[in-house]
């Protein structure tokens, strides 16, 4: 298992935040129930383009307590629901302020496991690590925007 944690700052109190995050993850529920998203694999880059392939993974994200059941946060997990071979994570986004009350941090932290045994592994050393972290920046900035944007929808998770 690797550990995948990166924070994003955004300009909103915390409790909109959270709201926003459920409301993030509620707004892309397919007409079948589930939640899809697109995660960003970067393949590379040139002066003036960046390439990269978007694969579509299946979400279960759902509002929680932390260990010591003092904070809300949401649960998150994806895995690939289509035919490439993407690391399945399991993880958390919590959200929380200090000092300025229009000032949130947003961490998403969990682990993956990189697939295809010993050479995913391999892969994963040489180049699925950066992967990882460029899509959970990717996916934090995607967040971020919509916690700027979006409506402050409660309970948004629940049904």
């Amino acid at each position: 298992m690797r550990r995948l944690r990166d924070t994003v700052a955004v300009n909103c109190p915390v409790d909109r935040a959270l709201a926003r995050i459920e409301w993030f993850f509620a707004a892309r529920r397919g007409a079948d129930g589930k939640l899809r998203i697109p995660l960003r694999v970067p393949l590379g880059r040139t002066a003036t383009n960046a390439f990269a392939a978007d694969h579509e993974v299946l979400v279960d994200a759902r509002v929680a307590r932390d260990d010591q059941n003092l904070n809300e946060l949401v649960r998150v997990e994806w895995k690939s629901e289509g035919e490439v071979p993407l690391p399945p994570f399991v993880g958390t986004l919590a959200a929380w302020g200090e000092g300025n009350p229009n000032l949130t941090f947003i961490e998403l932290d969990g682990t993956y496991a990189p697939p295809l045994g010993v050479a995913g592994e391999t892969f994963d050393e040489a180049f699925g690590r950066r992967i990882a972290q460029h899509t959970a920046k990717d996916l934090l900035a995607e967040i971020a925007e919509a916690i700027a944007d979006g409506p402050p929808v409660t309970d948004a998770l629940e049904g």
